[in-house]
């Protein structure tokens, strides 16, 4: 079974990340719960909902707690949960169609964005924080730069990830930790302890893409969409082409008729921003 997982991320790290270039020092212009009901009939969406008051605080950011990571890529059990998780960022409208399509839907998103698109990412934490802040939203660390991590020294990998973490602790007011997805998926033993000595236990891969890290069609991201958003996928998305922008309707539908239920990974996994 494990080579079998290991050979499913591998093939969609070539879907999915493989032609993804490394992060520019600037970002590069664009175009370059209340989750869906497991008991939505027939298909009907479910209603849309406003996003929630800041009412609640985040909890503060807890120590690091250094150990050998876990390497997750789907469900730990059978369920029709689903983990929606998107990374990068360098499309502006995309980021921005992605958050309001959290913010309306209220489904939960996973973010795993690469802090070199700050400027993108900065002007929409008003309106994360507090989905964060009610648990809907959660924010993975994927390095700073999105390069590829073995073979480049330790303290470059430490620095790379360390600054992501910093930026997203005084950007969204919370600790990305255990969650970390290592750029185009690409790790090694050696790669993990060292994430692992940051407190980053869990090293999130995935069993299920929309293929958009690169520009596709609207057929062939709904082709993906309907092969892979099964029960206990933890499905890969990326904020970097607008194709995905008209379709948020149709991959909520899909959803709904499948009966499945989205969650973010501290769900799915029972891991907490209070503990990191």
């Amino acid at each position: 079974m494990l080579l079998s997982l290991l050979a499913i991320g591998a093939a969609q790290a070539l879907v999915s990340c493989s032609a993804k270039p490394a992060a520019p020092a600037a970002p590069r212009p664009a175009g370059a719960p209340v989750p869906v009901s497991a008991r939505s009939p027939g298909n009907q969406l479910a209603a849309p909902r406003p996003a929630p008051a800041a009412q609640q605080t985040l909890p503060p950011i807890p120590a690091a707690h250094p150990e050998n990571p876990a390497v997750v890529f789907g469900a730990p059990a059978p369920t029709r949960r689903i983990a929606i998780t998107i990374d990068d960022g360098y499309s502006p409208e995309t980021v921005a169609g992605y958050v309001e399509f959290a913010r309306r839907s209220g489904i939960p998103i996973t973010f795993a964005p690469n802090g070199a698109y700050r400027a993108i990412w900065d002007r929409h934490a008003d309106v994360l924080r507090p989905l964060i802040e009610t648990g809907q939203v959660q924010i993975a660390n994927h390095t700073w730069t999105h390069l590829q991590l073995p073979g480049r020294p330790d303290d470059a990998i430490r620095a790379d990830i360390e600054r992501n973490e910093d930026w997203i602790e005084r950007t969204f007011g919370i600790t990305s930790r255990p969650w970390f997805r290592p750029p185009y998926g690409s790790h090694n033993a050696h790669v993990d302890a060292l994430v692992g000595e940051l407190g980053f236990t869990r090293i999130l891969l995935w069993n299920g893409s929309f293929g958009d890290s690169t520009p596709i069609s609207p057929e062939q991201l709904m082709g993906l969409a309907s092969r892979y958003l099964q029960p206990g996928t933890i499905m890969l998305g990326h904020a970097n082409h607008p194709t995905v922008l008209g379709l948020f309707d149709q991959i909520q539908q899909l959803i709904a008729e499948r009966r499945l239920e989205p969650v973010t990974l501290d769900t799915m996994f029972q891991t907490s921003r209070a503990v990191g």
